[in-house]
């Protein structure tokens, strides 16, 4: 169990993020790839990762081990996989020197045992341009297919549970925020405990205040992320959106099986994932790019693209565009050829 300790002030510094971007969500869930105590919360989806990705056999692997290691203070949060990366790229050296030092310490204080990835090249991840941009590299890939195809659900998910919580924040202050946190969070003012049995660690927010950011991945035991760069940044706290198998089912459905497999294959796997974005709401270019962690010139081909098949319609709203799913896209998203051939004729 974590207890963090909460001042008048940290609770006036209290808030929530919609979310910290793709590159925090692959972070999160390489570490719950490694974990098999997930039962079916996350076993379809392990299955399928575990068969398409590099990640299980990959030595970057190493630095994903009980989620001890923080590369989300180094990043910080990212809209975009590209921004993220970016961030991972050009982080000083002595900021990922001191994450790894703290995040060492503390492994070995919770499991006893050395870090995992101390005496392998990755403990010279701050220093070695070759080695971080090899973790860049590999990160990229196995976003593709772990993360990225089902990230247009997880976002609205994401979006859903921010509001919520905002709205709670807002009308009736940051202990009845805390207090709605789902099962697993308690708050005793001013304490806000998380997880059950044993104590593992204690946190004094000290007047920094709690960043909560709800997660698809975040699955592991209860970690507060501190920067080591700046003292008075707010402690980040993961809180978890999948609950329940339906929950799972409803943000992680097989990204190889049945209408998006043929969509694929007829469209290429991220047009799939456009017209699968475009589907759950219309958006903007600059919001699909948002929901495939691409550029908004890559988004506003793929756009261009679905238009031309007659799969959505675009319509000019001010200084944007606004992209709609078409009957034919409907159909075809749905697994409807029928419906299909006839929006055709």
């Amino acid at each position: 169990m974590l207890r963090i300790h909460f001042t008048s002030e940290d609770l006036a510094r209290t808030r929530v993020l919609t979310t910290w971007g793709p590159l925090g969500e692959t972070l999160l869930s390489l570490t719950t790839l490694r974990e098999n105590n997930t039962g079916a919360l996350f076993g379809g989806w392990r299955q399928f990762v575990s068969r398409e990705s590099e990640a299980p056999a990959h030595p970057a692997s190493v630095l994903f081990c009980g989620a001890a290691l923080d590369l989300f203070t180094v990043t910080g949060p990212a809209q975009s996989m590209d921004e993220g990366l970016e961030a991972l790229r050009a982080a000083r050296p002595k900021h990922v020197r001191d994450e790894f030092a703290g995040a060492a310490a503390a492994f070995s204080r919770y499991s006893g045992n050395t870090a995992p990835w101390s005496g392998t090249p990755w403990a010279d991840l701050a220093h070695d341009r070759a080695t971080r941009q090899e973790l860049v590299r590999f990160l990229r890939s196995y976003h593709r297919v772990a993360v990225a195809p089902h990230w247009s659900r997880i976002q609205s998910r994401l979006q859903s549970e921010q509001t919520s919580h905002a709205r709670t924040l807002a009308c009736s202050g940051a202990e009845a925020m805390l207090a709605e946190l789902p099962p697993g969070f308690r708050w005793r003012s001013p304490v806000l405990e998380i997880g059950r049995g044993a104590l593992t660690g204690e946190v004094s927010l000290a007047g920094r205040g709690l960043t909560l950011v709800p997660s698809a991945f975040c699955r592991t035991r209860p970690i507060a992320y501190t920067s080591a760069a700046d003292d008075q940044a707010p402690v980040v706290l993961f809180v978890p959106v999948i609950r329940s198998v339906s929950d799972s089912a409803a943000m992680l459905t097989e990204p190889g099986s049945g209408t998006h497999r043929a969509l694929a294959a007829l469209l290429g796997r991220t047009r799939a994932q456009a017209l699968d974005a475009i589907g759950q709401a219309s958006c903007t270019t600059g919001e699909l790019a948002g929901l495939l962690s691409v550029s908004p010139a890559t988004a506003s081909e793929h756009a261009t693209v679905l238009r031309q098949s007659g799969l959505i319609s675009t319509t000019r709203h001010g200084s944007a565009v606004r992209h709609t799913l078409t009957s034919l896209g409907s159909a075809m998203l749905n697994g409807r050829p029928d419906l299909a051939d006839a929006a055709r004729r």
